[in-house]
């Protein structure tokens, strides 16, 4: 089955949405980020590491660490986060998975994958996660004493 991204690029993808919501003071708990998104901690915690590296995230040490977003959410594409979580060359490969498949030996969807990419990569360069987070479900539990409000959906 073709996947657009991995399951590491799905978590980073939701857990980046949550903590847009739940940030307190610019800062989040990776576990109160995974309780809201669903997704499992000790997986996200790898992915976490890989935002910090390509500068999305800082981690912050010492009580009340967790982590902190280095650019306002409207900044951030969905194509940078793949990018952080899948590598650059994402995109680059058959999208039926063939090793030989390119210009010189086309697979049956390659001019089909070609076309359609072009048009993908515009979209996921065109949308942030600041779009995911408007469209995000509110949290779950109540909003915690000095947490800002969640962001009002754009008409």
């Amino acid at each position: 089955m073709f996947k657009l991204y991995s399951k590491g690029c799905e978590y980073a993808l939701r857990a980046l949405t949550c903590a847009a919501v739940l940030n307190e003071n610019g800062r989040f708990q990776a576990k109160d980020v995974c309780a809201e998104a669903g997704i499992p901690e000790s997986f996200s915690r790898k992915t976490f590491q890989a935002l910090a590296q390509a500068g999305f995230l800082k981690a912050l040490r010492g009580p009340g660490g967790g982590y902190m977003l280095m650019r306002p959410m409207d900044k951030i594409t969905l194509l940078d986060v793949i990018h952080a979580v899948e590598g650059d060359d994402t995109f680059d490969n058959c999208v039926l998975g063939l090793p030989m498949c390119g210009s010189k030996q086309p697979c049956p969807l390659h001019i089909t994958w070609k076309s359609v990419k072009t048009e993908l990569l515009t979209q996921l360069k065109q949308q942030t996660l600041q779009d995911l987070a408007d469209l995000a479900p509110r949290p779950k539990g109540p909003r915690r004493k000095g947490s800002p409000r969640p962001p009002q959906k754009r008409q």
